[in-house]
């Protein structure tokens, strides 16, 4: 059995279990009426009112396929393969920072619940985000280092990382689809390349993450029957920011250059993309970054012409095409690094042109109702 193989188990055991989990808490959410109702806010434009407790049903089929694996090797250890049986011992000491990182995902996932219910403010979540994430970033296996060697200035860098990705998470889930098909591209990606760093626990946790999303992907596409919520974006967010962190992306001993150290913003590159565009567009007109509109990547396509399937899928296209030229830093020397940087650049500015034109030919045009995900209500740390 190779170790690819497991990754792919991995991933079909986990969108397995959260597709089982999706329509029991869709269930929930009518019972409950846990509800995103039409409407509720100016720039949402969904017709129905839609079960919005996406995000437990994904932190419990992530949960249960890594408690599942923890369980199956121990209790079964006499029966696993070799390669797995000799990895026993690495899995005894990483147990304290599966149990970290799992809670702070419920953490995250339990806040974003709350808020779901009743909208806490903006600042209010900022401070629980941060107090959560400083939290997790207090165990020194989950830094960022960056080679810095200042405990406190690495510390900072995690929270940071983790708080922007989160909150940029929380921006791109504004239609049916959109979030949870770029969280497979990414953790698929960010799996890839722990596995080929043979960081065996960090890439079990990136497919367990892409499938988690994928499960419930098959319930959130357009038209979705489901929303993930804040509670699915911070879920989502703070695993990929998590793996992220974890990855060992440069490697001395076999890295050309150093650039392998930004994979994760290349791979993440579209939703960072997005924040920064749309926080730029809102304060040329003067409104809070915090007001939700539709100047997302998703709206602008939509806008250009595009139904929402095609700006959707789309927008993972983009994803993808970056995250794949990512990848190749692993290997590449100065030169393809350089080249690698330039087609992203060009890629995110062909966007932006082609936005900008077609957006401006139609000024004069009624923008078209698009069914959006819960998520578009668009607060700084929503």
């Amino acid at each position: 059995m190779t170790w690819s193989i497991l990754y792919v188990f991995i991933s079909i055991c986990a969108a397995a279990l959260t597709a089982i989990a999706t329509p029991i808490c869709r269930r929930l959410s009518w019972q409950l009426n846990f509800l995103d109702n039409p409407l509720g806010e100016m720039h949402k434009k969904h017709r129905r009112a839609t079960p919005l407790l996406g995000g437990p049903a994904m932190a419990a089929g992530w949960l249960l396929t890594i408690l599942s694996g923890v369980f199956v090797v121990f209790v079964f250890r006499s029966h696993l393969p070799e390669a797995l049986a000799n990895q026993i011992p690495g899995i005894h000491s990483v147990q304290q920072l599966l149990c970290v990182i799992s809670g702070g995902g419920i953490a995250l996932a339990t806040m974003g619940l709350i808020d779901d219910r009743a909208p806490m403010g903006p600042f209010i979540k900022l401070a629980f985000q941060m107090l959560i994430c400083g939290a997790v970033a207090m165990y020194p296996k989950v830094r960022i280092t960056l080679f810095i060697e200042s405990p406190v200035a690495t510390w900072l860098l995690t929270v940071c990382w983790f708080m922007f990705i989160i909150n940029a998470f929380n921006f791109f889930d504004n239609m049916d689809g959109l979030a949870s098909g770029v969280a497979v591209i990414a953790a698929g990606l960010f799996t890839v390349v722990a596995g080929s760093r043979q960081q065996f626990f960090v890439a079990a946790l990136g497919a367990a993450t892409a499938g988690a999303a994928l499960g419930f992907y098959l319930y959130n596409h357009h038209p979705a029957s489901i929303f993930m919520g804040d509670s699915g974006s911070h879920f989502l967010g703070y695993l990929l920011a998590v793996i992220g962190s974890l990855t060992m992306f440069y490697n001395p001993e076999s890295s050309p250059t150093p650039a392998p150290l930004l994979i994760p913003l290349l791979v993440l590159a579209v939703p960072i993309f997005d924040v920064f565009a749309v926080v730029l567009i809102r304060h040329r007109s003067g409104k809070p970054i915090y007001c939700g509109d539709h100047n997302h990547i998703s709206h602008r396509f939509v806008q250009m012409g595009a139904d929402q399937e095609t700006a959707v899928f789309l927008v993972h296209l983009l994803t993808l095409a970056i995250g794949l030229g990512a990848v190749t830093l692993l290997w590449l020397d100065a030169r393809g690094v350089i080249v690698v940087f330039i087609q992203t650049v060009a890629v995110l500015l062909l966007v932006s042109i082609l936005h900008r034109s077609g957006n401006g030919a139609r000024a004069n045009t009624p923008v078209p109702s698009v069914e959006t995900s819960s998520a578009d209500d668009d607060e700084p740390i929503q």
